[in-house]
Order: structure tokens, then sequence, then C-alpha cells
């Protein structure tokens, strides 16, 4: 039975999916999850479309070239010429294209790096897609973003759950809708309100900033980092403006001591509506998250 590495399959015809695949193709090759996408569409990429460093920390940039028909020397030496203006200075220039391998152009492209590297320039490498495919199969979770259909199944016939939608549930089981974020949603926080209502957002940004739980497609990851950035502003908010009061149980902007002294001040009211303001803000950045994390992950 061929393993995944061993399987053809053909690249894809959409220039944007191809350049998803091969950030994540060399993520894999250099063990760095840093490897971005440069810029966007219809902005100025100076030879570039993905940059990072690889395994030696040397600064390198690939430039995609979704070219079915074949790559020449002329268009990787075009795109050379427009990489010497890159910033930061590259070490290295790949050129990843969906093309078969072609051995002339490999030499060629040798011969090129040679002699850049001997005039003190930086080396350029081709790869073709076997050499991306070769990449992408080195972590599976990469690979099964962007092939699900070569997930493989269980013994009941279902397919094998991905990173991102283990972590998607493990995250569901920590901060459920209810009752934590219908909480959120409906309490007025100018009123008392019991501790432990919150104490699960309180978990969720203290233990949800590790690297094992990142998500790896990368418009999940930046959704939930906005979100434990809304956590930890309003969990510490909470902190902040809140005491306990009574018997201890419930906590409150407006403390016993206040409630004694006379009528409720204007400062604790506004104390509450910020607390009310921020609260509601999670609840609209958590709802999102799901509503992507559903979109993508439950296709």
């Amino acid at each position: 039975m061929p393993t995944l590495p061993d399987l053809r399959v053909a690249p894809p015809r959409s220039w944007d999916e191809f350049e998803d695949i091969v950030c994540s193709a060399a993520k894999n090759r250099w063990s760095n999850p840093d490897f971005t996408r440069h810029g966007r569409q219809g902005q100025r990429q100076d030879g570039v479309d993905i940059y990072g460093s690889d395994h030696e920390g040397r600064f390198v940039g690939i430039q995609c070239k979704n070219t079915w028909a074949g790559i020449t020397i002329k268009m990787i030496k075009d795109e050379v010429d427009k990489a010497e203006n890159f910033q930061p200075r590259l070490a290295c220039l790949y050129v990843a294209t969906t093309a078969e391998t072609d051995k002339a152009v490999q030499r060629s492209v040798r011969e090129i790096s040679t002699q850049r590297k001997k005039e003190g320039a930086f080396e350029v490498v081709i790869l073709y897609w076997n050499d991306i495919w070769a990449d992408l199969t080195r972590d599976e979770s990469r690979l099964f973003q962007h092939y699900p259909t070569l997930r493989p199944r269980d013994s009941s016939g279902k397919r094998e759950l991905s990173h991102d939608q283990k972590l998607f549930q493990e995250f569901q089981s920590a901060l459920s809708f209810d009752p934590t974020i219908r909480f959120l949603r409906d309490q007025d926080f100018g009123q008392a309100f019991f501790r432990r209502s919150i104490e699960p957002l309180s978990e969720f940004s203290y233990t949800w900033d590790q690297p094992e739980k990142e998500f790896i497609d990368p418009d999940l990851q930046a959704q939930l980092a906005a979100l434990k950035e809304a956590a930890h502003t309003l969990n510490d908010h909470f902190a902040e403006k809140t005491v306990m009061v009574g018997d201890g149980r419930r906590i409150s902007v407006y403390s016993d001591h206040l409630r004694s002294a006379g009528p409720k001040p204007d400062w604790v009211r506004e104390e509450g509506r910020v607390l009310n303001k921020e609260a509601l803000l999670f609840v609209q950045i958590y709802e999102e998250f799901i509503r992507l994390c559903k979109r993508e992950l439950e296709a």
C-alpha cells in the first residue's frame, strides 16, 4: 500500500491555494511554524510570496509559480532580479512550482546559484511539485488541512479528527456557551454575582496561553488569539473592579462598605457599565470564533 509521500496528487489550480500549501510545506521542511505569506494580492511582492527562517536561522524567501506547463530559466531569473529588492536581505530564494521535475532546469539553477554564491549574493533553489508534496506530508495534520479526504478512517468508517478538530472540541469543553457565555451575555455587572460564574473564563485565560493549544489553520489561530486577548482583558478587569460581598460567594463592583455609606456613586455605576461592555465584546468575539470553526472544521 503506498504511503502518503508516494501518492501522486495533482497540484491545485488556484494560485492562492498553492501558496497556502507551499507555506505549510515550508513550515514542515524547516520545522518552523513562523513561515508567513508576504502581503496580499495586488501588492508589490519583490519576488517573494512566503518568507521565514530555515533550520540554520538564515532568512529565506519563496516565490510561488503555479505553472503547470513548466517553468523556464528566464522566469526564474526574472524572479531572482525582483528578489534583490526584498528586505531584509535573503540568504536563499526558493522558486516553488507546480511543474513536473525538469533536470535541465535544475542543472541551470544550480549553476546560477553557484555563481551567485561566489559573488556574495543569495543562493537560488528550485522546488518542484514532488518536492513540495514530500515536505507537506511530513506533518499529517497540516497535510489534512489541505487534503481532508486523505485522512484515514477509523474502525467505524469515520475519518480521524485532525489536530484542529480535536482542539476545537477541547475548546468547547473548556468554554462552552452554557452556562459561561450565556451568563456573560445576560448578566448586569452593576449587580452582585456568584464568583464561580466566571471561573471558566479565568481558567481559559490562564491555561490556553501555550503552544499546545494553537490551531494550525492561521485564520483559526488569529481568531483564537483575539479571543484570548479579550479574555485576558475581561478577566483582569473583573479582578480590578470587583470585591467579595456578603458571605464571600458573590462579587460586585459595589462593596458592602459603600452600600452602608449611602447611595451608589456614579463611578461605581460606570464600573458596571465598563464590565458590561467588555463582556459583550468578548461574547461577540467568542461567537465569531465558533462560527468560523464550524465553517472550517465541520464542513
